[in-house]
């Protein structure tokens, strides 16, 4: 990952030129961690719905990881593929209905 980005442009005159623009690494980082705290938050309100205690510890203290991660200067490529891991465990233990016209009514 460069500390710069390259933007093309084209003057009055048609030639093109390029301008390097310095990025902000660190607030790039905390952009993405506070993404990654949004998302976080979202799956916990659904995880809440389906009072499954097992995910809803595991991804409290995951949350708890991101938190730190906001403060610490480390990779955090690894926190969003393991946000992934617990999303999907998440969506496959759900037991929400995928096609509601397959559903039997009782009564």
């Amino acid at each position: 990952m460069s500390d710069q980005d390259i933007i093309e442009a084209v003057n009055d005159c048609g030639e093109k030129r390029y301008i390097e623009i310095e990025r902000n690494k660190k607030r790039e980082r905390e952009t993405d961690l506070n993404i990654l705290l949004t998302k976080c938050k979202r799956l916990l309100s659904f995880v809440e719905t389906t009072k499954n205690e097992s995910i809803f510890k595991k991804l409290m203290a995951f949350t708890e990881k991101v938190r730190q991660a906001l403060y610490l200067g480390n990779d955090i490529q690894n926190l969003f593929h393991e946000f992934e891991q617990i999303e999907n465990i998440t969506k496959k233990s759900s037991k929400s209905f995928k096609n509601l016209s397959d559903v039997t009514m009782m009564g």
